[in-house]
C-alpha cells in the first residue's frame, strides 16, 4: 500500500519509491526503504505526519502518494 492510505496509529516498514527524486527526499527525512515508522495523523487531503526515532516529519500528500510501504507484523 502507499503512505497516503495508512491509517492513524499504523506501524509500518518503508518499502521503497519507484520515484528515484522522491527516494532522495525521503532519504533526507531518515526514511528509506526498511526504516520503521508510525503514522501519527493522516490529514484528509493534507500531509502525513509519522514518526520516526522520536521525530515528527509532515510528508505532503503528493509525496506519500509515491511511498510503498508494508505494515509491521507484531509479534
Amino acid at each position: 500500500m502507499m503512505l497516503s492510505d495508512a491509517k492513524d496509529g499504523d506501524r509500518l516498514i518503508v518499502v521503497g519509491s519507484s520515484d528515484e527524486e522522491i527516494s532522495v527526499q525521503t532519504l533526507r527525512f531518515g526514511i528509506d526503504s526498511g526504516a520503521e515508522i508510525e503514522v501519527q495523523k493522516n490529514i484528509k487531503g493534507g500531509p502525513v505526519i509519522v514518526s520516526r526515532n522520536h521525530l515528527e516529519i509532515a510528508i505532503g500528500r503528493e509525496i506519500a502518494k509515491n511511498i510503498e510501504v508494508t505494515l509491521k507484523r507484531v509479534d
